[in-house]
């Protein structure tokens, strides 16, 4: 009975093995795909960094056209900080006056 039990425990350490060693294929050629899908990937970003730095350019190029006071009055908070400012000067405009 000794024997048999050897013989059954090589079977399966030798089925444990192969197991691991189809198992440790199939990983590694999961993680190859996976890397070669960076690799596109890196392509991609390349791509999107292409477009990004002319977008960039051009929108520098259309600050520097723009007028100052226009390009400040687009933003709405800036028109409100301005008049809150005008509003303050008059305000002690009629101050002194008196």
């Amino acid at each position: 009975m000794k024997k048999v039990w050897e013989v059954i425990k090589k079977i399966f350490i030798w089925l444990g093995a192969v197991f691991v060693a189809i198992f440790t294929v199939l990983f590694v050629k999961e993680r190859q795909v996976v890397s070669t899908g960076s690799i596109t990937a890196k392509e991609d970003i390349d791509e999107i960094n292409a477009k990004a730095a002319a977008k960039r350019e051009e929108v520098v190029a259309r600050i520097e056209r723009a007028d100052a006071r226009q390009l400040a009055e687009s933003y709405g908070s800036v028109c409100d900080a301005i008049s809150d400012g005008k509003q303050r000067f008059r305000q002690r405009c009629k101050r002194a006056d008196n």
